[in-house]
């Protein structure tokens, strides 16, 4: 009976040894895969819409910036990335709000276009499905609103960069890069429009932004300007998991335009999965 008890008694140690290998393996096997796919990057987007014509256009946007410094700003004016104006001319200047995003262009004309075109599905045979459209049923652009042409299309352009440090997505404010400049930071009582997992607890801020604008244009021209960054860590451990934040503003203008504007902004932290 005791050597039975004995030989039981083994066994669970040794099953119990071959878990705890097992665990080890596993957790180191998970720590490779973490460090093997982890990125970090920052993204930067601008959108502006206008439904008039603008002339002798100056504006001055935030643009994230860390220590006085925008590698993300660098970026937009020295690299090439997705739809970047060749006829804007695009700058980092110091301002007295501090480092700021600057465009300047003669003329920004608004583009128009028609609603898109169902392509059929190709005839058994049909080689080339652009000759089967008829040049009536293709995408046609204005400067003007118009019946044939009432979609009015935005200027969207903007770029990503790499990291070169896991981002702090949790406390971005004064150890990130950030949309500046920020005024009257505080909680919001917004949340998620949607209900979230119980282990992802974002938390969400408003606070007041400016933008500069000057440019010429008719009384009845809207302006609508958006600009985001968001800052965001990404890993595989038997699928993609991810944390981040994100900062944007929003403004909106009528007529022409001639000094500073409040913006608003909204700051959105701790978005995400974290392994500790």
């Amino acid at each position: 009976m005791n050597r039975k008890v004995t030989i039981f008694g083994g066994v669970v140690l040794f099953i119990l040894f071959l878990l705890v290998l097992g665990s080890i393996y596993l957790e180191n096997r998970n720590e490779k895969m973490y460090n093997d796919s982890l990125m970090s990057n920052y993204e930067y987007d601008i959108i502006i819409e206008s439904n008039s014509t603008l002339q002798n256009v100056t504006l001055y946007l935030p643009v994230p910036v860390f220590e006085n410094e925008s590698d993300v700003g660098l970026e937009m004016v020295n690299g090439d990335y997705y739809n970047k104006p060749s006829n804007w001319n695009l700058s980092l200047e110091d301002t007295e709000h501090g480092l700021m995003f600057k465009i300047e262009a003669a003329e920004i004309k608004p583009v128009y276009h028609s609603f898109p075109v169902a392509v059929p599905e190709p005839e058994p045979g049909t080689e080339n499905m652009e000759d089967e459209v008829q040049e009536e049923e293709q995408i046609v652009e204005s400067n003007e609103y118009s019946e044939e042409t009432p979609v009015l299309t935005s200027f969207d352009f903007g770029t990503n960069i790499r990291a070169d440090h896991m981002i702090n997505t949790r406390f971005p404010v004064g150890n990130e890069s950030v949309l500046l400049p920020k005024y009257n930071l505080q909680e919001s009582e917004e949340g998620s429009e949607i209900p979230l997992p119980e282990h992802i607890n974002p938390e969400y801020f408003d606070y007041e932004s400016l933008v500069y604008a000057h440019y010429d244009a008719s009384p009845d021209a809207e302006v609508q300007i958006f600009v985001q960054m968001d800052g965001r860590n990404e890993w595989w451990i038997y699928g993609w998991q991810s944390n981040g934040y994100s900062d944007r503003i929003s403004i909106r203008l009528s007529g022409p335009q001639e000094g500073w504007v409040k913006a608003e902004g909204k700051l959105i932290t701790g978005d995400g999965v974290y392994r500790e």
